[in-house]
């Protein structure tokens, strides 16, 4: 009786020294933190006299999007990396790019914090729709953003403008995809400053129609 206790108590120990190792055998992936940056150019700012105060508001973005894992999109479906991770949320990023290339790059305004009692030239409001790893074609990485223009009381739209890019990928490192994102986000960094330097006066016009 006593050795079939002692053989018993042997293979349980086995067993769960099997679920152990399955469990703790193997360290988990090591993560890895991207970062999305605009090639460096000189700020032309200095007309700062002549440029608007343009109201910047936090951008959103779609539900799935709000999260800093690396989505992947596999036809339909999107899914999180559990390995790679934005330093920020999507909408983050690519609304600090942005304000960073109006303030450096923009002939007409000059960004600054909404402030609800505050009179701005108008307000500027956007969505993230899309910030993601596709793997087609090979892999790419697209971003797409929409902006809606206020008038400076920020109840009537001006002009909304949607905008989109990608890079390609020649693999799925951290570092080819943190690469990638980076090129489309200046891809698409210039194609807002011609749409938004061409709406000064069209806001202008609005804002004095507004004022009557």
């Amino acid at each position: 009786m006593k050795r079939t206790h002692v053989l018993i108590w042997l293979v349980l120990v086995g067993v769960a020294g099997a679920c152990l190792a399955g469990c703790f055998g193997k360290p988990p992936p090591v993560e890895r933190y991207l970062r999305v940056r605009l090639a460096d150019a000189p700020c032309q700012n200095a007309n700062l006299e002549q440029r608007a105060p343009l109201g910047f508001k936090p951008f959103k973005s779609l539900e799935n999007l709000d999260k800093t894992a690396v989505l992947t999109a596999r036809g339909p479906v999107l899914t999180p990396s559990l390995q790679f991770y934005w330093e920020g949320a999507p909408q983050d990023i690519v609304g600090q790019l942005v304000r960073q290339a109006i303030e450096c790059r923009s002939a007409k305004y000059t960004p600054v914090d909404y402030q609800p009692r505050v009179t701005h030239a108008g307000v500027l409001t956007g969505q993230v729709t899309a910030f993601n790893v596709e793997e087609t074609s090979g892999g790419r990485f697209v971003v797409a953003l929409h902006l809606d223009l206020w008038t400076q009381n920020g109840r009537s739209k001006v002009a909304n403008g949607d905008f989109s890019a990608y890079a390609p990928l020649e693999d799925f490192r951290a570092e080819t995809v943190a690469h990638a994102a980076s090129e489309a986000m200046g891809q698409i960094v210039p194609k807002i400053l011609v749409w938004l330097d061409g709406t000064r006066d069209v806001l202008e016009k609005n804002n004095q129609v507004h004022r009557q």
